[in-house]
């Protein structure tokens, strides 16, 4: 009976979570697709982090030794109802109905029109440079689909400057891919499925080159985020119509399941060489285990023993990180939850387990100023969304794409903790010009409503 409450509790504060999850996935689809990067990673942590809790004591590989039961479910349930909270805060009815297509005024209605193709320029830039992807993959050595070479080694080895390219600026891509194939829907028109299949290219190559679960669910996630936003435009108006677009891409989506399905099984087994026994012991830590085990190690300390250092995680945040290129949290949290030498010697191999929010909010302001942040992480972050949704809607061109090195930065915050890039001197820039982008885009739509306005005006006249 001892264990018997806590776990009930434990089981009772990550349905409510979940359930909530279930409750935008059904009843507001639009937000659904705009945050399934966000609520996909929530939920699969706090799957693992109830596993560890309610099952434990469980050993971890990565950390090599056992770890649950407790109650570190409790707080992590909090901060992600927080995040939940917040979203529809900003996503209220209210504000949804003046992103209707009968309240907002699209840039589209306001321009006469003419012979410049915007989305046909895109297509062949961005198709120029995937068929050169391909073409730089087939000439530059062996595919790693072939040889069961990791993809960490081909990038090292092998990888050329687009490849490069992609892998740093990949998900701000596919976010664009994902704003030219959903703009004709704002207008009734079918989705522009050229940059559909522009999509599935770089999915496919992601595939050759070795990548598994997490690139294409990155990739899927920010192309998706667009459709959502157009979701959202037209619920008032033919909804109905445009769901059926989003139920035409079933086809396309039971291939995506493909891909990643294959690419797990062959990973694992052709690449790692794993038996059966192995491969199963691999895939319950990797699923239950390794998604939780850091928030659990932070709980502890922070909850279970208080004991943090605010001082020292300021210092190896922005200060003197191991490597100040990459992720400070997820190198603070390592260096904290495993022997010195041994987190080091992964992050030299340019390896780093999963996790850092909320853990690093909590390392930095200990069990109750840590709430605190954490409530104006998620208010800023589901404010920015919303702000980035209103800009698809209303057509806002040259503020969706300055606006995506920012959602990029945001986004890797919010699944894996990363703070260090926010003090960058080229995050400052990115903001700046973004901002200044707004404002001039702003003006000008303004001036343009004036004067369609009075046009309107003499002609009623």
């Amino acid at each position: 009976m001892e264990g018997l409450f806590p776990a009930m509790l434990c089981i009772m504060a990550a349905g409510v979570v979940l359930v909530a999850m279930g409750r935008i996935a059904i009843t507001r689809p639009g937000l659904l697709l705009i945050v399934f990067f966000f609520l996909f990673a929530f939920a699969w942590r706090l799957v693992s982090v109830l596993y560890i809790d309610v099952f434990g004591p469980i050993f971890s590989e990565q950390l090599e030794r056992e770890i649950g039961p407790g109650l570190a479910v409790l707080p992590l349930a909090a901060s992600q109802g927080l995040v939940i909270a917040a979203l529809l805060f900003s996503f209220r009815p209210r504000r949804m109905r003046a992103l209707s297509s009968e309240s907002v005024v699209r840039l589209s209605g306001l321009l006469k029109a003419g012979r410049w193709d915007l989305s046909g320029l895109a297509f062949y830039v961005i198709g120029l440079f995937v068929l050169a992807l391909w073409l730089e993959l087939l000439a530059r050595g062996p595919i790693p689909l072939f040889i069961g070479l990791e993809r960490f080694d081909y990038s090292r080895l092998y990888g050329g400057p687009l490849h490069r390219r992609l892998l740093e600026w990949g998900p701000m891509l596919v976010f664009q891919l994902g704003v030219l194939l959903a703009l004709p829907a704002l207008h009734g028109r079918p989705l522009d499925r050229r940059f559909g299949m522009l999509h599935g290219a770089v999915m496919l190559y992601l595939f050759a080159v070795g990548h598994r679960f997490s690139s294409f669910y990155l990739y899927l996630s920010f192309f998706m985020i667009p459709l959502g936003a157009v979701l959202m435009g037209r619920q008032s108006t033919e909804q109905p119509s445009f769901l059926k677009m989003l139920r035409s891409l079933w086809l396309p989506g039971l291939g995506f399941l493909a891909l990643v399905g294959t690419a797990l099984v062959y990973s694992y087994t052709v690449v790692r060489g794993a038996e059966v026994a192995e491969l199963q012991s691999k895939l319950v830590q990797r699923i239950l285990v390794q998604q939780g085990e850091m928030w659990w190690v932070t709980y502890t300390r922070v909850f279970v023993h208080f004991d943090w250092n605010s001082s020292l995680a300021v210092f190896k945040l922005f200060v003197a990180p191991f490597d100040p290129n990459r992720n400070s949290t997820m190198q603070f949290l390592m260096e904290m939850g495993l022997p010195l030498e041994r987190a080091q010697f992964i992050l030299q191999q340019g390896s780093a387990y999963t996790g850092g929010w909320p853990e690093v909010l909590f390392e930095l302001g200990g069990p109750v100023e840590g709430f605190c942040l954490v409530a104006i992480s998620a208010i800023l972050f589901s404010e920015f969304m919303f702000l980035l949704t209103r800009c698809i809607v209303e057509e806002r061109y040259a503020t969706c794409f300055f606006l995506t090195p920012i959602l990029f930065a945001v986004s890797i915050f919010m699944v894996s903790g990363m703070v260090n890039s926010f003090i960058q001197f080229t995050f400052a820039m990115k903001l700046a010009a973004s901002v200044f982008v707004y404002v001039l885009e702003d003006r000008w739509r303004r001036s343009l409503i004036v004067t369609v306005s009075s046009n309107l005006g003499e002609r009623v006249a």
